[in-house]
This record gives structure tokens, C-alpha cells and sequence, in this order.
């Protein structure tokens, strides 16, 4: 009952810019495929089209999953892993404008990955990696005292 407190406190400072910065890459994510469906696969077998969609969906998921666990655990690197997938779907959404694609759609599919990476990017996700690389440490630190003994 004593670390409830800080833990509660924890989740009220950083659980919204967290999964804020997760909601953004899922639906960058989704509106890339969404828009690569009706732009560059555009001539393409519809089912054919839900197979390529699908499969880029399972990998794009995957890919954020194992992001944003690694941030959870405390891994700095994981930070330029979603960074990048974000990156990816602005720089994949970007050329589609070539394709007259709906100007909404089109503009969120830009504005998501961008609101992503500026949530990525803000003071408090960095100090919630900063205080999540502590809890690792201290972690590490208590593993490996209990093997010394």
C-alpha cells in the first residue's frame, strides 16, 4: 500500500501523453494503409488489396507493440524505434498526394504521425522515460543482489 500513492500519481502525469503518443502512431498507421489502398494499390485485386492491408497492419502493430513494452521497460533505444515508425508513415503518406486523395483523410493521415512524434517529443514523455529507466536500474540493481546472495 505504500508505493500506491506514487504509483497513482505516476499514472495521473504520464499515462495521457503515453498513450496519447499510442493512439497517434495507430492511427497514422491505419490511415497510411487506408490511403495506400485507395492511392498506390488502387488498379489492385481487391482481395489481393485486403491481404496486403492486412499484413501491413499485423506488422505495423507489431512494431508498436514491442516500441512502446521496451519504453515501458525502460529502453531508450525503443524511443527512435517509435520515432521512426512514426517517421515512416508520415514519409509513406507524404508522395500520395500525388493521387488526388480526399483532402481530409489526406491531411489527418499527416497530421496523426506529426501530433505522434511532437507527444514523443514533449517534456513530459521524457521525463516518463527517465523515470521509467530509473525503475529499470533499480530493478537490475535488486535482480542482481538476489543472485549475490
Amino acid at each position: 500500500m505504500n508505493g500506491f500513492p506514487d504509483m497513482s500519481r505516476f499514472l495521473a502525469r504520464y499515462f495521457p501523453v503515453f498513450m496519447g503518443t499510442i493512439f497517434m502512431a495507430i492511427f497514422s498507421g491505419a490511415s497510411a494503409v487506408s490511403l495506400a489502398g485507395v492511392t498506390y494499390l488502387r488498379g489492385v485485386d481487391p482481395a489481393l488489396k485486403a491481404d496486403y492491408s492486412g499484413l501491413a497492419i499485423l506488422v505495423l502493430v507489431a512494431v508498436l507493440v514491442f516500441g512502446n513494452v521496451m519504453i515501458a521497460r525502460g529502453r531508450s533505444w525503443a524511443t527512435g524505434l517509435v520515432a521512426g515508425y512514426l517517421g515512416c508513415c508520415l514519409l509513406f503518406v507524404l508522395p500520395m498526394i500525388q493521387y488526388p486523395p480526399h483532402m481530409l483523410v489526406y491531411g489527418s493521415a499527416v497530421l496523426f504521425p506529426l501530433l505522434g512524434l511532437l507527444l514523443l517529443n514533449s517534456k513530459r514523455h521524457r521525463e516518463m522515460r527517465q523515470k521509467l529507466l530509473e525503475v529499470r536500474h533499480l530493478r537490475e540493481a535488486m535482480i542482481a543482489k538476489h543472485k549475490a546472495r
